[in-house]
């Protein structure tokens, strides 16, 4: 009997979202700002115009910001890993989706091991881009060639993926 083991990890609010909620917020206050100055300026219907830019904007702006708000999902189901992403809860993509049997290594992330190591595709959908807590999945594509998975893991889902692992990789991994 297969086990489904699934995982939801929330993105972490970084300075880099923050700047993106800075930014929106301004171009939001800005562009009908500039547009209603004008009216004053030049033509009374610039007002006018900037009344309605001001409401597509707020849209815009509300748009934008909640769809910075990202999700992955990891789900294993009879040896197939796969992780999905979440955006704002109302859009969903395969990230990408491979079987456990080809792993060629599992360890924690550090700085000094993926140093070590070449890839040719960088998968980072951790809860964090780059953090103490992750775990990288090294396996071989044939599209992509050599590709590593950074994740975030419970144990329960690294109990969900270690039965489909070779045993040498799992031993490497919880030596």
């Amino acid at each position: 009997m297969d086990n489904l083991v699934e995982q939801v990890v929330k993105r972490k609010k970084n300075g880099k979202y923050y700047m993106n909620v800075f930014l929106i917020i301004f171009a939001t206050i800005a562009i009908p700002g500039l547009l209603f100055a004008l009216g004053f300026i030049y033509q009374a219907y610039f007002v006018y115009i900037s009344i309605f830019v001001f409401l597509f904007c707020v849209y815009g702006a509300w748009f934008f910001i909640t769809s910075l708000k990202i999700e992955y999902e990891y789900s294993s189901l009879g040896g197939t890993f796969r992780v999905d992403k979440i955006i704002a809860k109302r859009n969903r993509k395969k990230v990408l989706k491979f079987d456990l049997k080809i792993v060629d290594e599992i360890f924690h992330y550090t700085d000094e091991e993926m140093a070590k190591r070449k890839f040719n595709k960088v998968f980072s959908v951790g809860a964090q881009e780059y953090s103490e807590d992750n775990c990288v999945i090294v396996f071989q594509s044939e599209a992509k060639g050599k590709c590593a998975v950074v994740f975030t893991p419970n144990e329960k889902m690294l109990n969900g993926i270690r039965p489909y692992l070779k045993h040498d990789v799992i031993r490497a991994f919880y030596k």
